[in-house]
């Protein structure tokens, strides 16, 4: 008994495929650049549009003209989506590989066509290039992606699509096409035409909830950091912060500190005046950089507006934070020798030892500090008073 008319599932695939085409093209637009590889999605499923109603056209137009281009196209499509999967992890787009499947499809669906007629040997033919495309696309999401439940997701699709293709082409391999020609009836047959008319929408799915995973990512990245520089803002600070002490806290009888320095550059306002807003800007990503390279990995830096950095010291002492302060200062001096205007700043220091005393006090003991700085000729550093 057959279970699907083959012609109804196409024409459904083709019509799925259509639609999530137009949604993957609209919504592409909504993205950040940072997420690429939508509008390869979105032509892959334009491709299968085309290679489905080829398939519709079997029995209309000869088998020669319309088997091969189909059977291409449909090679072509899944190339695309591996192409926007690597050039959504980044990585070098392998037009070479897509190349090489689409010419190795061609030649064989000619020569089993033409040459030595066989349906099976079709199958069995078409299932590797497929395998390979299909088997690279789940290595790339094993090996790159997060492991969030959207990757989960998508990654399961791409493994039961994967298998489904290499299974057919075993079975056409050990059965012949009694059991693998989807114009017969059969349970595989019919299954194997409900996977495939599902799947195209269903990958597509996958990776737009994947890239709806990295746009989230990407904009509470934004949110806490500052558009200029690239180190955290007031916010992302604040968080930071709230994890040390929550850190600190918990190992307190381990007598842990962490310190803050408040960094501010000397006369800044004459070097917009004098150069421009652009040199000024370019002075600011360059400070912040030369900071950053003066700090461990889990030290954390932000601007907080103008020309003010601040700079969370986990697990540091007054004289190890006052190390860094003077580090920081001579890094600005023998910049400023070069080709960036004369620079320096004024540093206070305030170490927090009980976790309980929170950002607001530690920044004003900073803060004091560093008008102690300002107010006894600048270029200095002035360590704050302990806590009381």
């Amino acid at each position: 008994m057959r279970l699907l008319d083959p012609f109804s599932v196409v024409l459904m695939a083709a019509l799925m495929c259509a639609v999530m085409s137009a949604v993957l093209f609209g919504a592409r637009r909504g993205f950040p650049a940072e997420v690429r590889g939508i509008s390869h999605w979105g032509a892959a499923l334009a491709v299968q549009v085309l290679s489905a109603f080829c398939f519709a056209l079997r029995g209309s137009l000869p088998d020669l003209l319309v088997l091969p281009i189909a059977n291409v196209l449909f090679v072509f499509g899944n190339g695309l989506c591996l192409m926007g999967l690597q050039r959504f992890y980044g990585l070098a787009r392998g037009w070479l590989m897509l190349g090489g499947a689409c010419g190795f499809a061609l030649a064989g669906m000619l020569y089993f066509l033409i040459v030595s007629p066989d349906y099976a040997a079709r199958v069995v033919w078409m299932a590797l290039p497929m395998t390979l495309i299909n088997g690279t696309m789940l290595l790339l999401v094993l090996r790159h992606g997060r492991r969030k439940l959207a990757t989960w997701f998508f990654g399961s699709l791409i493994s039961i699509n994967t298998s489904l293709i290499a299974i057919r082409g075993i079975l056409a391999l050990t059965h012949g096409p009694a059991v693998v020609d989807v114009t017969r009836p059969g349970v595989f047959q019919g299954f194997y035409l409900a996977i495939t008319a599902l799947q195209p929408a269903l990958l597509s799915v996958g990776f737009l909830m994947v890239a709806y995973e990295r746009m989230r990512i990407i904009l509470e990245r934004r949110s806490a950091s500052d558009p200029l520089t690239g180190v955290f803002n007031r916010r992302g600070f604040g968080e930071a912060y709230a994890r040390e002490v929550a850190r600190m806290a918990r190992m307190r009888q381990r007598s842990r500190s962490l310190a803050l320095l408040c960094v501010d550059l000397d006369y800044f306002k004459r070097i917009n005046d004098r150069y421009g807003h652009a040199e000024g800007d370019r002075v600011l990503v360059s400070v912040a950089q030369m900071i950053s390279a003066a700090l461990r990995e889990t030290d954390v830096l932000a601007r907080f507006g103008g020309e003010e950095f601040s700079v969370l010291l986990p697990e540091t002492d007054l004289k190890r934070a006052l190390g860094v302060a003077h580090r920081i200062q001579a890094m600005l001096r023998e910049a400023c020798a070069g080709d960036l205007p004369s620079c320096t700043a004024s540093i206070g220091v305030a170490v927090q030892s009980d976790p309980a005393e929170g950002l607001e006090p530690l920044m004003s003991r900073a803060d004091a500090a560093l008008y102690r700085a300002k107010e006894n000729g600048r270029d200095r550093i002035e360590a704050g008073r302990a806590a009381a």
